[in-house]
């Protein structure tokens, strides 16, 4: 089987890299992933796999079925959309959409299952159940792809008993895979503060209550719930009053992140946000307005699931190309899944420092080396066939 799937990924390689290249320079931003969904779909057509359209908007699903396909159901999930950022890029395949890139390697998540669904198509009569094929919107901006696919139904008919995904990392060399068991990323909140003082000629302080101020005293109260021991992340990275130097605004707007590890602790945090903006806007008489927009989960890998495909990595590529990874305090939706069914979310080494290619992620020169799709597409096969 093994040998099968490495020569199967030789002969789908360079339709892969042609796929990946074409979703690259037509990028399409969450929800409006329209043109990459029909060369998704017509992809999964051409491979004689079942095809469902239009899931949760833009999402498509493929199902292949094996032999007894009511035996179980792996499912494998990537997500399509693109981010709003200018392409810096001198390559042939730059998109072609003015603002829009894909900087965060969806094209290359997309690219993949597509390849590894040629693969497993080619295979059918190994297969032991069925394999769902899970191409999903918006899983960069809230609400979230994932979460709209889970309540379309993409778990069920048949019933997902695995799942599967991927996200490349810069920061592994191409080729290589990094696995971590349990919790392996944060949940992800947007804080949301409107600090509303008085005001007016900047020289008249005494009849001043002056949102900037107070706004400072908030965030300098609110840093100290951030624990690196925890592990907690409250930061902010917008704070916005539109005065001038002799003018101070009635208005200050501040926007930050939180993430943590604890679905009980992210509940407190949200409280102590509330409570602490409530208590030093009341001091001077002023107001604070508070809106959490409640984000993706923590991501949690299946600790037997994850272990099991740590191990048939390094059967498939070799133990070398396999390395233990961290908790981060990045946030996916993918989370979503890991609440519903086991799960396991593991990451792509995409980067090459010989060939240049080390900008991160969410970086106008964001990109990959395709020579790690030589072994990621069959790696994720070889997965499904053995989960």
């Amino acid at each position: 089987m093994k040998n099968k799937i490495k020569s199967l990924s030789e002969k789908y390689f360079a339709r892969v890299i042609e796929l990946r290249r074409t979703i690259h320079a037509n990028p399409e931003l969450s929800w409006e992933e329209t043109e990459t969904s029909k060369i998704v779909a017509q992809e999964l057509m051409r491979c004689g796999i079942e095809v469902q359209t239009r899931v949760a908007k833009n999402g498509v699903v493929g199902i292949l079925r094996g032999k007894n396909p009511d035996k179980k159901c792996i499912a494998l999930r990537a997500d399509m959309d693109a981010l709003p950022i200018q392409e810096e890029n001198e390559i042939d395949y730059c998109s072609k959409n003015d603002g829009v890139m894909h900087a965060c390697g969806h094209d290359v998540h997309t690219s993949n299952l597509l390849g590894a669904a040629m693969i497993l198509s080619e295979m059918k009569n190994e297969i032991e159940g069925t394999i769902k094929f899970i191409f999903q919107p918006s899983e960069e901006k809230i609400p979230s792809g994932a979460e709209a696919m889970i309540k379309a139904g993409v778990l069920q008919n048949p019933a997902v008993d695995k799942i599967f995904g991927l996200h490349v990392s810069p920061e592994l060399e191409a080729g290589t895979f990094g696995f971590c068991e349990g919790k392996f990323m944060a949940s992800s909140d947007e804080i949301y503060l409107t600090v509303v003082g008085v005001g007016g000629h900047a020289a008249r302080i005494e009849e001043l209550k002056n949102p900037l101020l107070i706004a400072a005293e908030i965030l300098l109260e609110l840093r100290l719930l951030s624990n690196p021991q925890t592990p907690v992340v409250l930061s902010f990275g917008k704070i916005e009053g539109k005065g001038a130097t002799n003018v101070v605004p009635d208005v200050v707007e501040i926007a930050g992140t939180l993430r943590c590890f604890d679905e009980d602790l992210r509940i407190q945090l949200h409280k102590q946000i509330e409570f602490i903006c409530e208590r030093v806007s009341e001091q001077y008489h002023t107001h604070c307005e508070v809106n959490i927009l409640k984000g993706y989960p923590v991501l949690i890998n299946n600790e037997d699931l994850t272990y099991n495909a740590k191990l048939l990595a390094q059967d498939f590529i070799g133990k070398k190309n396999i390395t233990d990874l961290p908790s981060r305090m990045g946030s996916e939706d993918f989370a979503y899944y890991s609440h519903q069914v086991p799960a396991c979310f593991y990451r792509l080494g995409v980067g090459n420092k010989k060939k240049k290619i080390t900008s991160g992620l969410h970086t106008s020169t964001f990109n990959v080396d395709e020579d790690a799709l030589k072994e990621s597409i069959g790696l994720m096969a070889y997965l499904a066939l053995n989960a």
